[in-house]
């Protein structure tokens, strides 16, 4: 058990540095292809390449999921994969990719509310001051100190606002997935959440009368992106923090994401040159601390 605490914080860390690569990445391909479509082809690739391995594993486990255990599995690939890719990418196209590592993962934040009704977790005065906190930072945000642009709305607003709306989504699919995450393991719940969350992004795409077949036409190094994002930074990553799930709590794992922000404001610096204003900085500043307050309190 104790080679297994050592081992994972740093393999958390990478898998964290990795995600943090995600943004600038989906900014920049998002001026070429049309986020939806995008999305669907992130998690194609990642399903492509978790499939063999997930079948193998299927095969040989004793014990199958039952219907209803697919079927509650295939949903929650509508809430962590369909909608939180939904709300990522349009939240990123209208925002910044800095804005988009922060606030698509407050998830600690959105878990520290939600565990509170659906696992019966204790907010306790601390965890809700921390929970005050983010939220204050995230309004700082979101209006970058401008509090009546948020009353008038603007694009910029609307792409913040759904940022927090995929990190509520993702909250609430890891609370979910637990369970079955520690009954059949990582690699069977996450393809099958997966599966049914990229059929969906396909069904949402030929119903918007997409071309999905575009991709084809793309430059080399934005197909090699794509591909990165699918196989490398979907189903690796996923898969990594799924398995963590059944090592460490929801909450703990999650608080990993308050190192996104820090790496993705770099890379975003470094590739794009994205230089967030002073109010967006001290956000990010007041939401890792109350990140910091909810994981600390949760683990004493």
């Amino acid at each position: 058990m104790n080679n297994k605490k050592r081992f994972w914080p740093p393999v958390m860390i990478l898998v964290m540095i990795i995600w943090a690569t995600f943004y600038p990445v989906i900014k920049y391909m998002v001026t070429d292809i049309d986020p939806l479509i995008l999305s669907f082809y992130r998690y194609l690739f990642g399903f492509i390449a978790l499939s063999p391995f997930s079948l193998s594993e299927l095969k040989k486990q004793e014990k199958k999921p039952k219907s209803i255990e697919i079927i509650t599995m295939a949903t929650l690939g509508f809430i962590g994969i369909t909608l939180f890719s939904v709300g990522l990418f349009y939240g990123i196209k209208l925002s910044t990719a800095v804005n988009g590592s922060l606030l698509a993962n407050t998830q600690p934040i959105f878990t520290a509310i939600l565990g509170t009704f659906l696992i019966s977790e204790v907010l306790s005065r601390r965890k809700l001051y921390g929970v005050l906190m983010g939220i204050a930072g995230m309004v700082l945000v979101v209006t970058n100190g401008n509090f009546t642009s948020f009353a008038l709305g603007g694009t910029a607003v609307r792409g913040n606002l759904l940022l927090i709306a995929a990190s509520a989504a993702l909250s609430l699919y890891s609370i979910l997935i637990k369970k079955y995450v520690s009954k059949f393991g990582s690699l069977v719940p996450t393809w099958i959440s997966m599966t049914s969350g990229t059929l969906l992004l396909l069904i949402i795409n030929v119903i918007r009368g997409q071309n999905l077949l575009q991709i084809m036409f793309l430059p080399i190094q934005s197909t090699v992106m794509i591909l990165y994002l699918g196989i490398i930074g979907t189903s690796l990553t996923y898969l990594v923090f799924n398995m963590a799930l059944n090592i460490m709590s929801v909450t703990v794992a999650t608080s990993y994401k308050l190192l996104i922000p820090v790496f993705g404001l770099i890379f975003a610096f470094l590739f794009l040159g994205e230089q967030p204003g002073t109010a967006t900085l001290m956000g990010i500043l007041i939401v890792v601390s109350s990140v910091f307050i909810i994981q600390k309190e949760t683990v004493n």
